[in-house]
């Protein structure tokens, strides 16, 4: 009797676990074409809720072993800021990313979240510095390649 139940889960698993297999697969070569439209450079605009904004440019490039790997800078009262990517997550259409940044002394972190429609990339932001928080809207558009 022992032989025989473990000779079904044998044949069990020797049925089913190719499908599972296939399953777990297909979710993440999703993610991986839905990541792949995200691909290029976005240049456009933030604007906060207390009525500061400047620009904002966005480059995202396939890095090793398919993972991605986003840039991003902004301008505050016309200063060019660089910033270090810290996480980012893409889900289908959808962006969430936290960058560090430092203005004057001051470091704080931006998240942003966002949804990608076509070539137009937008969302809201929340930014966190020792000074306290700040919300706004960001709004960007893939650059043509080669411009």
């Amino acid at each position: 009797m022992k032989k025989i139940l473990t000779s079904a889960c044998i044949v069990l698993s020797l049925l089913i676990g190719p499908a599972v297999l296939a399953a777990e697969s297909k979710p993440s070569v999703a993610a991986a074409a839905a990541a792949g439209s995200f691909a290029g450079e976005f240049a456009g605009d933030w604007l906060g809720d207390n009525g500061t904004g400047g620009t904002l440019k966005l480059t995202f490039k396939a890095g090793k072993e398919a993972a991605w790997t986003m840039e991003a800078m902004f301008t505050f009262e016309g200063a060019n800021v660089p910033t270090t990517t810290k996480t980012m997550q893409i889900v289908g259409n959808k962006l969430t990313t936290v960058f560090a940044w430092e203005i004057q002394g001051t470091a704080a972190s931006s998240k942003l979240m966002g949804e990608l429609k076509g070539d137009q990339l937008e969302g809201t932001y929340e930014s966190t510095t020792t000074e306290g928080a700040a919300k706004g809207k960001w709004k960007v558009a893939r650059k043509p390649a080669g411009s």
